[in-house]
């Protein structure tokens, strides 16, 4: 109804997602997780995401700032373009085209 300020209702959230070797638990599995979570239909003012890393990997370490850089070009584009699933991995592997049949110029070029 009626929101004069056009702040979200919504509470804030904060999403913790935990690892601890970057062999058992794969980085790039860690990051679509990530950008995933960064990526839902929800506020971004309202939205917190971090990530322990138990392990100290470094390879965990460098695949979260590769995320952090996609994320900046995946979050907006999703939202922008209803994308799902949002998980960059399964999105990419669907074997239908989602947007079939749907002219979307703006898409392409984005």
């Amino acid at each position: 109804p009626n929101n004069p300020t056009g702040k979200s209702d919504l509470p804030g959230i904060d999403v913790f997602v935990s690892t601890a070797d970057a062999e058992k638990e794969p980085p790039l599995v860690t990051a679509n997780t990530i950008l995933s979570i960064l990526s839902v239909d929800y506020p971004v003012e309202k939205l917190s995401c971090y990530i322990s890393d138990d392990g100290g990997s470094l390879l965990t370490f460098e695949a979260m700032a590769e995320a952090a850089s996609f994320a900046k070009i995946w979050v907006p584009f999703c939202r922008k373009h209803q994308i799902e699933p949002r998980n960059p991995e399964s999105y990419f592997g669907l074997k239908r085209d989602p947007y079939k049949d749907k002219v979307r110029y703006d898409f392409v070029r984005d």
